[in-house]
């Protein structure tokens, strides 16, 4: 078979069978955890349905022990509601100007032991998400904080077994934020301590 009979070939194969062809690897998700930031001003654009469902239901992808998935969701869309909570969590106070805060909550019910690194997961699959549809949060913790879990408990009317991890204003920054490098290499231990 002669060289220019092979160049063909593979050219056809090439074009026929693109996974053959030599393929730009993007980092997409790499990209997106890199550019996570937080965000404390929004605008006044309103978060779109598909927007909120999309980070619903990338919050609920987060791993889980023994898939237990102990989390609940609060959505607040209410301007009185997220007024309020701004009043009652000073540190959320960002919740006042978002249109659009979620409250990660456990179930202790459903997993006393695992709630919290459950939740966090979810937390953390929500500011991504978040991230990649161009919208901003910040995480605002409420526990460990006794106030202000009882606090959210209250506004939300929230039976004995659910404790609120967080809350997070999100929403269309109104400022241009860039993420900050934290890399360190002083943490990595490899092999020991």
């Amino acid at each position: 078979m002669s060289i220019k009979k092979i160049l063909i070939f593979l050219l056809i194969l090439f074009l026929r069978f693109p996974c053959f062809a030599e393929t730009k690897y993007t980092h997409s998700a790499i990209d997106n955890i890199l550019n996570r930031k937080s965000i404390r001003s929004f605008s006044n654009k309103k978060v779109e349905q598909e927007k909120i469902n999309l980070i619903l239901k990338s919050a609920m992808a987060a791993p889980s022990a023994m898939n237990k998935q102990p989390w609940e969701i609060i959505v607040v869309t209410d301007s009185k509601k997220l007024e309020q909570i701004a009043k009652d969590i000073p540190n959320a106070s960002y919740s006042k100007t978002s249109q659009l805060t979620i409250i990660v909550c456990g179930n202790t019910d459903i997993s006393e032991k695992f709630w919290l690194q459950d939740c966090c997961a979810m937390t953390e699959n929500i500011l991504l998400a978040v991230e990649g549809l161009g919208l901003g949060a910040v995480w605002c913790a409420v526990y460990p904080f006794e106030d202000k879990v009882e606090k959210v408990k209250k506004l939300f009317n929230l039976p004995e077994n659910i404790i609120p991890l967080n809350v997070i204003p999100i929403g269309y920054s109104a400022i241009k934020e860039k993420p900050k490098q934290k890399y360190d290499s002083k943490k990595i231990h490899t092999n020991n301590w």
